[in-house]
């Protein structure tokens, strides 16, 4: 009879670990209480350029030109002002750790696409044009801080690429993209 009554507290966990199990599998976004997390300088430089062991051996006499794997990039959240590109003042925690793995010395001399993403709500055309507009606001923050504006280009995705395609509308599709194109050719 105690059997009985113990079933339910074994349920109620049961179901939470399943509820988590996409998470895990698809690595997901963490929770909403993890969204304003900062990202250290190193977390973002780990995320861009992974360790030196995964790139190649080049033989001697031949040259190579280092280019981006399509894992390279990393999620950021940058906190604008409600449907604005203007920057939000908590931005700059999270933007000088950028400017600062942009500017060590496994990135400096690296290209990056910054990619503006938004949810789905409100119109495509819009949504398109704000991320655009998100995205140019980050390059001018970190090119008023240093980072070369040749290394930097801008694109607004709007809504095309959502990070949960099954929750259009979550707040977590709302993020800015930093993506290692390589070392430019010489």
């Amino acid at each position: 009879m105690n059997h009985n009554r113990s079933m339910p507290k074994i349920i109620p966990i049961s179901a939470l670990a399943l509820a988590c199990l996409p998470i895990l599998l698809h690595g997901a976004e963490p929770p909403e209480e993890g969204a304003n997390a900062v990202l250290t300088d190193q977390q973002i430089e780990q995320a861009l350029h992974p360790a030196a062991t995964t790139r190649s051996f080049v033989p001697r006499g031949l040259t190579r030109r280092d280019t981006a794997d399509a894992g390279q990039s990393v999620n950021l959240n940058i906190p604008f002002e409600h449907n604005s590109s203007e920057l939000k003042s908590q931005a700059s925690a999270q933007l000088t750790q950028l400017e600062s793995a942009l500017n060590s010395t496994s990135l400096r001399s690296d290209r990056f696409v910054v990619a503006g993403h938004t949810d789905a709500k409100g119109s495509a055309q819009y949504n398109k044009h704000l991320s655009l507009r998100r995205a140019e606001a980050v390059k001018r923050y970190l090119v008023s801080k240093g980072v070369d504006a040749t290394r930097l280009d801008t694109v607004g995705y709007g809504s095309e690429q959502l990070l949960t395609p099954d929750r259009p509308e979550d707040p977590s599709n709302r993020r800015v993209e930093i993506r290692d194109l390589g070392r430019p050719a010489q």
